[in-house]
């Protein structure tokens, strides 16, 4: 299929696209929305990570094949009666305020005012209510309205109007307007709002013509941009859809939906390295309260994005060398220069990532929770008194004013997790 005249068009471009999904309660008291919905066959109470990922999986597998690609930028959390109960005072979804103009923006919602779901057509922006996101209807709705984001029209726009677009496909006849009218697409036949098929095959009636009185013919259940919505018949875009999206990408309408874009590289990358606690106890410091800090060397964690089936080279043994769609893989333990191979985008390549070395002892606060004192009239002598401390002891402010006079004591703390702070003093 041929882009549109007069635009630019490069069939083998692959588009990153920051995504940011944006999750709205009624209210912080009570944020359970109401629609019960079911992700990976788990009745869901709130949002959270873990159904965000298996969204955005979703949302690659539709559109990779088509070299279009979603970045992982993360979610936050909003209350707003009024927008998550379907904008009912008139305000819209840009009221509020949580638009990240560097990526398309996501959002989920109790209900909304246009269906049970919406998109702005070739913008940014789409609004799913929270029982769409329901394993029965998630794939076929995020196809829709995304396709939308990207500029795709319904396959039987303007089905019943006298601009309709005509049955014929022969592009010689004088009839033939299939990239003038309807959706602009060559390759999704002409129908009316409502098909029937038997199966998968489309039941051909005479009496459901166009607006010339040409019966439809042909046409294909599950497309995404229909509404027709048995599963079995496998959602699908056709070539001339996927050209007209990635057109629009290649020819963004507004500049903004070239902020959203980002680098092949940037899939390669963590979409989150948190810092954690090793085991290299590097310094205890007793606080006099009860706890201590206690700082240990800094390792990191690499969390990589669901979607992707990736390979990991030259990690630690204890960390992962591969991972599918449905993991959420984490390379934890390795410490150096590790390799990133992501088969949905080219099995053949893997990039590097470099993992800095350079960094501060990691320190937290922990309670002391037991310890002991050794007590000696001098030091290095074999007579000597041993108490054991529990937790309430350990912690106890006056526990250098109850040591004996003219004694050495050797005094152990030891925290939650096991670090140990020994002092020795010499009470007069």
């Amino acid at each position: 299929m041929l882009p549109p005249p007069n635009f630019s068009y490069d069939a083998d471009t692959k588009y990153v696209l920051n995504v940011k999904f944006h999750i709205v309660y009624e209210n912080e008291e009570n944020p359970v929305f109401p629609d019960e919905i079911i992700v990976n066959s788990q009745q869901v109470n709130q949002f959270g990570e873990a159904e965000i990922m298996e969204i955005l999986k979703d949302m690659n597998v539709t559109f990779n094949p088509h070299n279009i690609f979603f970045k992982y930028k993360g979610f936050d959390v909003s209350y707003n009666s009024d927008v998550t109960n379907g904008l009912q005072n008139g305000s819209s979804i840009s009221s509020l305020g949580v638009t990240d103009n560097n990526a398309y923006n996501i959002y989920f919602v109790n209900y909304t005012h246009i269906g049970s779901a919406y998109a702005t057509q070739g913008n940014t922006r789409a609004v799913f209510s929270f029982s769409t996101m329901s394993d029965i209807i998630r794939v076929q709705v995020l196809g829709h309205e995304l396709g939308h984001c990207f500029n795709l029209l319904h396959v039987f726009n303007n089905y019943n109007s006298s601009q309709c677009e005509h049955v014929t496909r022969d592009v010689n006849s004088p009839l033939y307007n299939a990239n003038v009218a309807g959706d602009f697409v060559h390759d999704t036949p002409a129908q009316s709002f409502q098909s029937w098929f038997n199966g998968c095959e489309y039941i051909y009636n005479p009496n459901s013509t166009d607006c010339t009185g040409e019966p439809y013919v042909d046409v294909v259940p599950a497309n995404y941009l229909g509404y027709d919505s048995d599963s079995t018949c496998g959602y699908h875009f056709t070539t001339g859809q996927a050209v007209r999206m990635r057109t629009h990408l290649q020819n963004p309408p507004m500049p903004h939906i070239l902020q959203t874009f980002n680098t092949i590289e940037s899939l390669y990358e963590p979409f989150e390295i948190i810092p954690y606690a090793g085991t290299i106890i590097r310094s205890v410091t007793d606080n006099n309260d009860g706890t201590a800090e206690v700082c240990r060397n800094t390792l990191l964690r690499h969390r990589f994005q669901k979607s992707f089936d990736y390979v990991f080279t030259n990690v630690n043994p204890s960390d992962p060398t591969f991972a599918t769609i449905n993991d959420l893989p984490e390379i934890i333990n390795t410490t150096y220069t590790f390799g990133v191979q992501i088969n949905q985008v080219d099995p053949t390549i893997t990039n590097d990532f470099f993992v800095d070395c350079n960094r501060q002892p990691f320190c937290q606060i922990e309670d002391f929770v037991q310890g002991r004192v050794i007590s000696t009239k001098v030091l290095g002598s074999m007579n000597l008194t041993l108490e054991e401390l529990n937790e309430i002891q350990v912690k106890d402010p006056e526990l250098y004013d109850k040591l004996m006079s003219e004694y050495y004591h050797i005094i152990t703390k030891e925290t939650e997790s096991g670090a140990i702070k020994q002092t020795v003093i010499y009470k007069e």
